[in-house]
């Protein structure tokens, strides 16, 4: 099972005119590090934030959907950010993706005992999901990411925002 759900930012920042990229003004919209991601892996919760950990992994997320796209039937992407260190095996096969993780550090509670795992190291069980469920999370929330963009007066000319363009 994979799933990501979020809250909606209620008090959003103000626009920084230095921001260059979209993760700078995911930075500069979300004014704390509230956990306000939650993603379903498996057996696991994870537990991330937009401010700091969402802001920093926007690059390698983004890169990771363009590879499913362009069908790659085997790639690696890896996340380091603070609270999410972990790299990702991934196996397309049809509309299938295997995903294997290989974790380092992760705030990863257990669905079952709602307990945090203490070594992610003995968590790395893959899971296997619909290609299209997978992209269609994270397009979820990558989509209210760039509505809260927008609303607070950024645009499209920001670094890395073609990929929000057509969500």
């Amino acid at each position: 099972m994979f799933e990501i759900k979020f809250n909606v930012t209620k008090k959003l920042g103000i626009i920084d005119n230095e921001d260059i990229s979209v993760s700078e003004a995911i930075w500069s919209i979300y004014p704390n590090y509230d956990e306000n991601v939650i993603i379903t892996f498996g057996n696991y919760l994870i537990y991330l934030d937009k401010r700091g950990d969402i802001a920093g992994m926007y690059n390698d997320i983004i890169y990771m959907l363009k590879d499913l796209n362009e069908n790659e039937n085997e790639f690696q992407m890896s996340f380091l950010s603070s609270g999410f260190t972990v790299y990702w095996n991934f196996k397309k096969e049809e509309n299938l993706i295997t995903i294997t993780p290989k974790w380092i550090s992760a705030g990863l509670k257990d669905r079952e005992t709602n307990l945090f795992v203490q070594n992610v190291r003995e968590a790395n069980f893959p899971i296997t999901v619909n290609t299209d469920v997978f992209i269609s999370e994270w397009h979820k929330l990558l989509k209210n990411i760039k509505d809260d963009l927008l609303k607070v007066g950024y645009t499209e000319d920001l670094e890395n925002f073609e990929y929000l363009k057509n969500l």
